[in-house]
């Protein structure tokens, strides 16, 4: 009990970190944030349809943890995501005994709602930028599971899915007001609205790699467990903003956004980033951390040496 409460406000302390980094985040960007996207009436739809699936997809999986509703096909898949994406440290546990259609649709429902709502964000900008987010997904998976060897990827795969899903719901619910009626046009006009909504986007994202990495404790350790993540979260943050700062962090973000979405909700559409008024030197920054952090989490994942063994108590 004391080592699952310990855990959970860990777990409680990693968000409100994430949070507070999103923040800051989120008020360098918001001098810029000034002219939201509109979105035709269909593809608002199609938004509110994805919506209303993923949000089902959650509350399954909450009430399946609970209820006979986890004897359904699918249910347990939902609660296994949905433990893992929320809890991390028990996604090994969460796995156990899942029937081979709940693993397929470990798999597919998250898989399928991120194709799906990358398509929604690339309306009209072509399939180029989606091809390219889900090539990214699929060398991250290749990698992590290149790193597990001949361990089970179950627990893993229920973490990251979960919480794709979590981060499409954010995504989705933005698209799904960005119709012809305005409404997000309203909200976008409140300082606090666009705090809120990039701080817990950018929180998302690394919460995708912070579970990604926690789901392997009990497989890989503690160390090769953070390395992961910490090697995760400094790639997602290093790659984009050194070639920023190499080719002008405006044309970066207006053409990277325009076609793959780096940062949530295509922002640098939302923001209007026309000019070359952004930081360089903060991307730069940014860089520097992100590269070492990326660097730092690749040494700590990479197994120990065939030679090289932990020092042990001599025996009293």
């Amino acid at each position: 009990m004391a080592t699952t409460a310990g855990r959970g406000i860990l777990a409680l302390g990693t968000v409100a970190a994430l949070l507070v980094i999103g923040v800051l985040l989120a008020l360098l960007v918001d001098p810029f944030a000034r002219m939201p996207i509109e979105v035709d009436a269909a593809t608002e739809w199609i938004a509110r349809v994805l919506l209303v699936l993923g949000v089902a997809w959650v509350v399954i999986g909450m009430l399946a943890a609970r209820t006979r509703l986890v004897g359904r096909p699918g249910a347990a898949a939902a609660r296994a995501t949905w433990i893992a994406s929320t809890r991390p440290w028990r996604a090994r546990e969460s796995t156990l005994g899942v029937l081979p259609l709940d693993r397929w649709c470990m798999i597919l429902v998250p898989g399928v709602l991120l194709l799906a709502t990358r398509l929604v964000q690339a309306h009209g900008d072509g399939l180029g930028g989606v091809v390219l987010a889900i090539a990214g997904w699929l060398v991250f998976a290749l990698v992590v599971r290149l790193l597990l060897g001949a361990r089970s990827p179950w627990p893993i795969i229920a973490a990251v899915g979960g919480a794709i899903v979590l981060r499409c719901i954010v995504t989705l619910g933005a698209i799904s007001l960005s119709g012809p009626d305005g409404v997000w046009l309203t909200l976008w006009g409140l300082p606090v609205v666009r705090i809120v909504y990039v701080t817990v986007a950018l929180a998302l994202v690394a919460w995708v790699f912070v579970v990604a990495g926690w789901s392997l404790e009990a497989q890989l350790g503690v160390r090769r467990a953070v390395g992961v993540a910490l090697a995760g979260v400094g790639a997602v943050f290093a790659l984009p903003t050194a070639t920023a700062a190499a080719i002008g962090a405006s044309e970066a973000l207006r053409g990277w956004n325009s076609q793959i979405g780096v940062l949530p909700w295509h922002l640098a559409r939302v923001t209007g980033l026309s000019d070359e008024r952004f930081p360089t030197g903060v991307l730069v920054t940014v860089a520097v951390i992100a590269t070492l952090s990326a660097i730092t989490g690749l040494v700590l994942a990479l197994p120990l040496r065939p030679g090289e063994h932990r020092r042990r108590r001599p025996p009293a």
